[in-house]
């Protein structure tokens, strides 16, 4: 299985100051901040190394709270659940919106049910068939599973024992192995978050646009086009100006595995256009202009300009990824070793493929694809 390193994402410092822990409930591992009135956000800090954890949004109504996805575990749900209370006791969650199927983003919502079983679960129609369908086996289940969780907590425990290989090292770097014991922690509490987690799929599913009316916090979920996946779902605050992006904006790199380029691009215009003042991504820290935007868009065309000509002179996968460069966008997001290891892995090798389908016709499917392992996973092995 893989559950728990599907993905890997990697962060960095924050601009903006993060509301003080002493002030919540425990939220790990996220750290809470609000970005506009009654608008929050549990954001995954620079500091956080094991497995690919979504940022969360919490948007408070007049009559209930609406969540933006909701972490990789049951035990991430609960936190969600143990801040909104800190905010405001007497109002439950009334929805939570499913940006995509990417395991860090749904797998929360079982323990937000059980507090609050009324809830609203809302997703495009595409990710509801997608969590039914190829992409599940990278997901927890639909039923609570001892096979799954204990599938789990070894998986965590090899990231562990890795680690422990890399610490055994007396000349490692202090900072490093700093970082190193750190990530340890991370992975085994994930670990002891994921007992009793499992999938609930989305009981409410929209085509276009479905609105959730307030006074001051109306909130207009919207389909803008397929993307990082052949669902996602943006979450758009009119009055605030604020946009939760999900996988389509992910800082800072971003990756595509099982992505759509050209529609991607048009998707991306769509987000521009609604004139933000803030963009919460999918993981990252919350941007308030368009130039990661452009940055983005520009990668794409560059990978689909070179890559299309050589797919459709029938030139085979491997040869492809041998004559195409680039440099010119490695040098805007990989900006170190570590950002350039994840450049290459999360994000260039898998557009590659995905650009030579779109050329040659080909469907992109869900879940399947020739890139699925965590670049990272490599880079653990050999100790960097």
């Amino acid at each position: 299985m893989r559950m728990m390193r599907f993905l890997a994402i990697l962060s960095f410092a924050s601009t903006v100051v993060p509301a003080a822990r002493a002030a919540s409930p425990d939220t790990s591992p996220w750290v809470p901040r609000e970005i506009a009135p009654g608008v929050h956000m549990l954001e995954i800090p620079p500091d956080y190394y094991a497995a690919a954890i979504s940022n969360v949004g919490v948007i408070e109504q007049a009559d209930g709270f609406v969540i933006v996805d909701s972490g990789m575990s049951a035990g991430h749900g609960r936190a969600i659940v143990g801040y909104v209370r800190s905010l405001a006791a007497d109002k439950p969650i009334k929805a939570v919106v499913i940006t995509h199927w990417h395991n860090d983003h749904p797998q929360g919502i079982s323990a937000i049910r059980d507090a609050f079983p009324k809830v609203r679960i809302i997703a495009t129609a595409q990710t509801k068939a997608g969590m039914l369908g190829p992409e599940v086996g990278s997901l927890a289940g639909l039923t609570p599973s001892r096979e799954v969780d204990e599938a789990a907590r070894k998986e965590a425990g090899v990231a562990q024992e890795q680690i422990d290989k890399i610490l055994a090292d007396p000349d490692l770097p202090e900072d490093r192995r700093a970082r190193l014991i750190r990530s340890r922690q991370q992975w085994g509490e994930l670990a002891e978050s994921w007992p009793g987690t499992y999938i609930v799929p989305p009981t409410e599913t929209f085509a276009r646009q479905l609105d959730i009316p307030d006074r001051e916090h109306p909130v207009s979920i919207r389909f803008l086009g397929r993307a990082n996946t052949a669902g996602d779902a943006v979450i758009w605050l009119p009055r605030q100006k604020v946009v939760f992006s999900g996988d389509i904006v992910v800082s800072p790199i971003p990756f595509g595995f099982y992505s759509y380029p050209k529609d991607w691009v048009k998707t991306l215009g769509r987000i521009e256009k609604l004139g933000f003042v803030t963009l919460v991504p999918g993981h990252g820290a919350p941007q308030n202009d368009t130039r990661y935007i452009g940055q983005l868009i520009g990668s794409i065309e560059d990978i689909r300009a070179q890559v299309g000509p050589l797919a459709r002179k029938g030139m085979p996968l491997a040869e492809i990824r041998k004559n195409v460069d680039f440099t010119r966008f490695e040098a805007v997001f990989a900006t170190s070793p570590r950002l350039k290891a994840g450049f290459a892995g999360l994000w260039i090798e898998p557009m590659v493929e995905n650009a030579m389908k779109e050329a040659l016709g080909t469907p992109i499917v869900q879940g399947e694809g020739e890139v699925q392992a965590d670049p990272r996973e490599k880079e653990r092995k050999k100790g960097k």
